[in-house]
């Protein structure tokens, strides 16, 4: 399920690169709009109330709204510059929407792009989708050894080694979907990156699974009259 699940995120990535590359020449509608006008509209909106909370690591930049359709209640502005932390309720703005993206807030001349919209989506959906592969296919390598090994009660040695290498893959998978979206490199970069990085987790996955194990580091496998909970833990590399 994992498997597919990655190959379903990475087979939309083409797509979400289009409705970047749309949006980014997207320009405003002229005067009268056509109804297949794939412009950029404005609405007129009232402010509802603002919330802005600061964290160390990021923070909550939410703007109440009240309007017409497509204007969404709420709508997470990224920030609180430009224009966020001057907006007070019952105050009119102007909201600019590209399909169903609310993109930026308008007032007063000046304006503060929301973080609604298709920027990054093609670099995280190939990270997610490298992601649910590595554990896709780690599940049906563990599955299939454990099966095989279900009879003799053997220890499948390179289980444990091959799921801390797998959740390195995934882990690398994260730094490299911020660094494409950051970079605007896009989905190719993020696969280069992520390429990059295997080896290195590998590497440190390895010799810590060296060290851990020493020459009698390994607890001896349960008898035959265990009990399915212990094997499972005994697989997992976990005494």
């Amino acid at each position: 399920m994992a498997a597919l699940a990655g190959v379903a995120a990475l087979s939309t990535v083409p797509d979400s690169v289009d409705e970047v590359r749309v949006f980014r020449s997207a320009r405003p509608c002229a005067v009268p709009v056509s109804p297949s006008a794939d412009c950029l509209r404005t609405y007129p909106a009232t402010v509802r109330g603002t919330v802005v909370e600061h964290a160390a690591r990021g923070g909550l930049y939410l703007l109440k709204l009240d309007g017409p359709r497509p204007i969404p209640a709420e709508l997470d502005m990224g920030d609180e510059e430009p224009l966020l932390r001057h907006l007070r309720k019952g105050d009119h703005i102007t909201v600019t929407v590209w399909r169903d993206y609310a993109t930026a807030v308008t007032k007063d001349g000046v304006t503060q792009e929301s973080g609604d919209t298709p920027d990054g989506l093609p670099e995280f959906q190939t990270a997610l989708g490298l992601g649910l592969l590595a554990v896709g296919g780690y599940g049906g390598y563990a599955g299939a050894t454990a099966v095989r090994h279900a009879r003799q009660r053997s220890h499948p040695g390179p289980v444990a080694l091959w799921g801390r290498w797998t959740v390195g893959t995934v882990l690398a998978s994260m730094p490299a979907g911020i660094v494409g979206y950051e970079t605007e490199t896009g989905p190719v970069a993020v696969v280069l990156l992520w390429l990059t990085l295997l080896p290195v987790i590998w590497l440190i996955a390895g010799r810590r699974e060296g060290r851990s194990r020493g020459r009698h580091g390994r607890a001896p496998a349960p008898d035959r009259t265990a009990d399915s909970t212990t094997w499972l833990r005994y697989l997992q590399g976990r005494s």
